[in-house]
């Protein structure tokens, strides 16, 4: 039984972060720009909506944000399953700071959230963060913390923002935030940057070696829904797939369709045989929680 859907609903952004899969390097995107529009999502959960424990948006290729139905979708879900938790996570600079006070109304729940993507201050957010602009970020995540709505501030740090770690935690505590959480990203094997270097040299990982692998959508018993509303295994699969990077590494996914994916990865799984990328994401010694370096709860 599926409890946490993971959706993606459009594959618009309006940033050009260099890492993610939209882009190469930041530049040129090239996946199509879709929505999931209302009705299509509302057929794909329907059947299970009221079994639901979660629903968050998050995209490897859009901002959920750039959804116009965004807001549509998070109150049919609250009025169809009052139990029901849902999540976004943003760049943050999509939108005006009304649509987030409509937004904080919403997730009214004991465990509803926002993530906010936040990497730096306004002199380094946006060298990652690629066209974000740091002081809409600041009044939009303030609109919706004033609803009482909670906040977790994420930020990736690198070598240009590790010396702000310390201010970007007070800033996120003088504002409301709920959380302030950083990580440093794993994506070293796979992009190599000449104006972003990495906090600290990034561990090296033989990736091929790691059979062991706890998956992550069969301990939450989760699923993911992207932007054509196509099912996948999960967001790390999902994205590989529209990804142009580690060609050689994902040529075992590329290889299927979404359909076909939805099998193959537990076929592999159950032969010691998994997916480069679930030896990535879900390995049990090295794994996506590894990134992590300080998860702080401020109230």
């Amino acid at each position: 039984m599926t409890k946490i859907i993971h959706v993606e609903p459009t594959s618009r952004c309006n940033a050009a972060c260099p890492m993610c899969a939209r882009n190469v390097n930041g530049k040129g995107c090239i996946v199509p720009l879709m929505d999931l529009s209302f009705e299509p999502f509302k057929s794909l959960v329907n059947s299970c909506v009221d079994k639901l424990e979660k629903v968050f948006f998050c995209g490897s290729v859009g901002d959920p944000c750039a959804d116009k139905n965004l807001l549509e979708k998070i109150t049919w879900l609250k009025q169809t399953n009052k139990n029901i938790t849902v999540g976004i996570n943003t760049n943050g600079s999509i939108r005006n700071p009304r649509w987030w006070t409509n937004c904080g109304n919403l997730l009214s729940g004991p465990y509803d959230y926002v993530v906010f993507s936040i990497d730096g201050l306004e002199d380094t957010n946006h060298i990652y963060r690629v066209d974000v602009q740091f002081k809409k970020v600041m009044q939009n995540a303030q609109a919706y913390i004033d609803t009482g709505a909670s906040a977790h501030w994420d930020m990736l740090v690198f070598d240009h923002n590790k010396h702000q770690i310390e201010q970007c935690k007070q800033l996120a505590d003088s504002m409301g935030f709920t959380w302030f959480r950083s990580k440093e990203t794993d994506r070293w094997d796979q992009f190599t940057l000449e104006q972003i270097k990495p906090a600290n040299n990034p561990n090296v990982v033989d990736y091929h070696s790691i059979n062991n692998v706890q998956c992550e959508r069969n301990v939450e018993q989760s699923t993911y829904i992207d932007h054509r509303g196509q099912e996948f295994p999960c967001c790390h699969i999902s994205e590989m797939y529209y990804s142009t990077t580690q060609t050689n590494n994902n040529k075992d996914i590329l290889s299927h369709t979404p359909d076909e994916l939805m099998t193959e990865y537990q076929t592999r799984l159950d032969n010691k045989n998994p997916f480069y990328t679930c030896r990535r994401s879900c390995g049990t010694t090295v794994s996506k929680r590894s990134q992590w370096k300080q998860e702080i709860q401020l109230r």
